[in-house]
């Protein structure tokens, strides 16, 4: 839901945590990159995918997944759920800065979501 290409503050240290995470606790990630508007410019879309795996890789993880998914019309907290209900995750990790700037409505993370979902603060 972070519409800067170099990734916000926010998304910065959700990446951070969630890499700490999965070393902690020897997990894998997946990262679920969701398109609700396709007129970004390629440019724009080419960097964001660079810096999310910049900022997964100086967390220690190389190999991941990334996902993409475009809306397709479903509120992005549907897409959530429906990502991790099919790939059947122990946990989704957001920084509540999508929250706050009603990206997400986390309403729909407690109804749609199958596994815990952490919210991470400002």
């Amino acid at each position: 839901m972070d519409r800067n290409p170099y990734l916000s503050e926010a998304t910065r240290q959700a990446a951070a945590s969630t890499t700490a995470l999965a070393t902690k606790f020897g997990a894998e990630i997946t990262v679920v990159v969701i398109d609700e508007d396709s007129s970004e410019s390629k440019e724009d879309h080419d960097t964001r995918m660079k810096n999310i795996r910049w900022h997964l890789s100086e967390g220690g993880f190389a190999e991941f997944k990334l996902m993409e998914r475009i809306g397709e019309g479903k509120r992005p907290a549907v897409v959530i759920g429906e990502v991790a209900d099919d790939m059947n995750m122990d946990l989704v990790v957001l920084s509540m800065d999508a929250v706050h700037a009603k990206h997400i409505d986390s309403n729909l993370l407690a109804e749609f979501v199958p596994c815990p979902v952490l919210l991470l603060p400002l």
